[in-house]
């Protein structure tokens, strides 16, 4: 297989830095979401020298989308098809994920399931545990046990507003905090960022609160992965 066919087989866009990678990230946009919205956090990825393959399209809906566990089995396989290219043979077969709402989700179960051995660093931004729950399930044994990932550290960021409206974009019951909870062994860190809401890790949101959630990601970024 070529790249330009691994590209159209899993509907990803492929971002290298200019210098020789060091590893590589996949990132995961939320639902439905534009990746080209989070460009300035997969770019400072490339700037950390990884080799950064972008999920086009997240869509969980049934019989025109994909189920969740479909979508994280996709994470193994582009990454496993990826380093069997030719000239990839050197990279390393631990790999990060970065992912945002149900991108979030995903990377996490990713890490606890369906690559267990190979997934190295997650930075989940406001991840969604919902439709179905997999992680925080409140009385039945959760599908997905983070408990069983491997990954050497896993940063949780979430919004402050993450929960409200009348219809919240991520309820308070099946958030990174719930997550950290219920698994503070695996979690690394988690941070809350102050006066932001569930879309603030998208370029596309420009107050100030946004902006600053976004720097928060970007430093940790530059602090955990090389």
């Amino acid at each position: 297989m070529s790249e330009a066919a691994l590209i159209k087989k899993f509907d990803v866009q492929i971002f290298k830095p200019g210098r020789t990678p060091t590893g590589i990230t996949v990132f995961l946009p939320g639902t439905m979401l534009k990746l080209e919205d989070y460009s300035s956090t997969y770019d400072v990825l490339v700037e950390q020298n990884q080799i950064v393959i972008g999920f086009e399209k997240m869509n969980p809906f049934p019989i025109v989308g994909r189920s969740h566990k479909e979508m994280a089995g996709d994470v193994a396989k582009v990454v496993q098809e990826f380093l069997a290219l030719e000239g990839n043979a050197s990279l390393p077969a631990k790999y990060n994920i970065v992912g945002h709402s149900l991108g979030g989700k995903v990377s996490l179960m990713v890490a606890a399931k369906y690559d267990i051995d190979s997934v190295n660093i997650i930075i989940a931004l406001d991840p969604v545990d919902d439709k179905p729950r997999e992680l925080t399930a409140p009385r039945l044994s959760p599908k997905t046990k983070l408990s069983d990932s491997k990954a050497e550290e896993i940063h949780l960021f979430q919004s402050e507003k993450g929960g409200d409206g009348l219809i919240p974009l991520c309820p308070a019951d099946r958030n990174a905090s719930v997550v950290k909870e219920l698994y503070p062994d695996q979690i690394t860190s988690l941070e809350i960022n102050a006066g932001s809401g569930h879309m603030s890790y998208r370029d596309t949101d420009t107050d100030d609160a946004s902006k600053s959630a976004r720097e928060s990601v970007h430093a940790k970024i530059r602090e955990v992965i090389s």
